[in-house]
């Protein structure tokens, strides 16, 4: 029988993280739903252009870096310990906790009193408050503080446990943030080697050089949000559906791909830089293709789960399985099977960008824009929603408010998703640029030019149709706002800890798969491999460091 009281701290920290994960997403959810109305000619503009711009950096910050964060890590502390049953280091809890939530709000603070209008990618030579790359340093010192607790306890629990598999949703924690330590020193370098003296001495920067290292960083990104959400699809959704993952095996597989090839693969977001050499975009090119792999793999193990658990529940025929699922009824299942329905289409998009010459074609279009929203905000951001609906109640021992209005949650995020994300790949094909405020835009509003200019025209209804596709997903996500805030602080309480719930199937013998050091180690060599041939072609070439700028075009200084 589990002490109630034996995770009382890690408890503390993963409740705080979760509460913050909701505050995050809440407030870049606003200034989302603010930008896709102010972007559509014909929707009411309920932003300036200056708050245009401030709104789509901390938009982008507090989603796709933040909210995902905070989410992993509360659900990372709940899976180690209900899991492994095994404490963590509290200090390292405690202070990475701190360190993440205080870094965070100095960043909110330059960007609303904007001081960092730099959107999400901070790009020199945009110039922004020192305050906003500062509190960038402190996030990622937070963060590894959290990570050294995570690979601290796994690691214990191996040598109490020698010989014994580390169970199958501790291997996608340990996986995730072993991605999150691989990416992040690269882009602490950018940040407090380049970025806060561009920021506090007008120091020039090279752009090339820091575009490398952040993007090196940004698209394992992607991995370190994904891997956790594949981790619930392997280990919570078969757990609902009272079946296990079809194959373990083929699970554990994915994760190794996903760890050795999610990093070395950020030049295809380089293709239209000049500087670096096309025979090193074309490596990363085929790393992107291997990490899909994985993709492919879970894909196939997911839906054989799925069709497990439909011919236990009496499904017949080719596809009788599918109709036998609760569609509609149980809303874990809706929204994580959702979640990766979108995904899957994302999965498609992204095969485009990463295609070297066909990528020139949508490089910096609405299309980037659909296919993020449809890989984090889809993929992602749901499976998070849909796990939230037991996470809250295990950690705050409360009882969901509203049950019945909980399927509408996935509901209409999936319907939102889905016909905002189509829309702005379809306009992206027509060339529709991303990040600008085009509602103002002269061609946009001028039926001269409108009529002249090629394909502008029909870029319209598909920003429009997008529009209430964001006004969907956007009550979809309010109301499971509402309904969580409302059951943290007001539910009805229950007794549940989580110490009842088996996440993992029951781990046997280790394999070769346990050997994380290795693993760790074979990742570490490919990265070597494909960094250090754009790197030495940067740095043997001379570094050309451009002088800072300020977003409002007046030069820094």
């Amino acid at each position: 029988m589990e002490n109630p009281n034996m995770f009382r701290i890690e408890d503390r920290v993963a409740k705080v993280a979760l509460v913050f994960s909701y505050v995050l997403l809440l407030l870049g959810g606003l200034f989302g739903f603010l930008q896709v109305l102010s972007r559509a000619p014909g929707m009411p503009r309920l932003e300036t252009p200056q708050l245009y711009y401030d709104g789509l950096t901390l938009h982008g910050v507090a989603l796709a870096i933040l909210w995902t964060a905070f989410f992993i890590v509360a659900l990372a502390v709940f899976v180690i310990t209900r899991e492994l049953k095994i404490n963590m280091n509290a200090p390292l809890l405690r202070g990475g906790c701190i360190l993440a939530v205080g870094g965070s709000l100095a960043g909110a603070v330059a960007i609303l009193t904007g001081q960092a209008t730099v959107l999400y990618t901070f790009y020199p030579p945009l110039q922004a408050s020192p305050l906003f790359f500062i509190a960038l340093a402190v996030i990622l010192i937070g963060t590894w503080l959290i990570s050294a607790a995570v690979i601290e306890a796994i690691w214990r629990w191996k040598k109490l446990n020698p010989g014994k598999e580390v169970p199958l949703a501790t291997y996608g924690v340990f996986t995730t943030i072993a991605i999150w330590l691989l990416a992040t020193p690269p882009l602490a370098y950018a940040v407090i080697a380049r970025s806060l003296p561009m920021s506090l001495f007008n120091a020039p920067v090279d752009v090339l050089e820091w575009r490398l290292w952040f993007w090196y960083f940004g698209h394992p990104l992607v991995y370190f949000w994904l891997v956790p959400a594949v981790t619930i699809w392997y280990t919570i959704l078969p757990k609902v559906l009272g079946t296990e993952v079809y194959s373990k095996t083929a699970a554990k597989a994915a994760f190794v791909l996903y760890l050795i090839a999610s990093v070395p693969v950020g030049l295809h977001h380089q293709f239209v830089d000049p500087g670096v050499h096309p025979v090193y975009k074309y490596l990363h090119t085929v790393l992107t293709y291997l990490v899909a792999v994985p993709s492919f793999i879970t894909a196939f193990n997911v839906i054989a789960t799925l069709e497990k658990a439909g011919r236990m529940r009496g499904g017949k025929g080719l596809f009788g399985w599918i109709t036998a699922l609760p569609w509609g009824k149980d809303p874990v299942f809706t929204g994580i099977t959702f979640a990766i329905i979108l995904f899957g289409i994302a999965g498609f998009s992204g095969v485009v960008n990463a295609s070297f010459n066909v990528n020139y074609n949508v490089h910096n279009t609405a299309w980037i824009v659909g296919h993020f929203h449809l890989t984090v905000g889809g993929g992602v951001t749901l499976t998070f929603i849909a796990t939230s609906f037991l996470l809250v109640p295990l950690l705050f021992g409360r009882d969901y408010v509203g049950k019945k209005f909980l399927i509408a949650v996935p509901t209409l995020w999936f319907v939102g998703q889905l016909i905002f994300g189509i829309s702005y790949h379809i306009v992206g094909l027509l060339h529709a640029p991303r990040r600008t405020y085009i509602a103002e835009a002269g061609y946009l509003n001028d039926p001269n030019l409108l009529n002249s200019l090629h394909l502008v025209g029909q870029w319209i209804p598909w920003l429009q149709l997008g529009a209430i596709g964001g006004v969907i997903f956007a009550l979809g996500g309010a109301l499971f706002l509402l309904l969580t805030f409302a059951t943290i602080f007001r539910g009805p309480r229950i007794g549940l800890s989580g110490g009842e719930l088996q996440i993992s199937p029951t781990p046997g013998p280790a394999t070769i798969f346990d050997k994380l050091g290795l693993l760790a180690l074979i990742a570490i060599v490919i990265i070597v491999i494909a960094y250090s041939l754009p790197a030495v072609e940067i740095y043997s070439r001379g570094l050309s460091p451009a002088p800072p700028y300020w977003p409002s075009g007046a030069p820094a200084g």
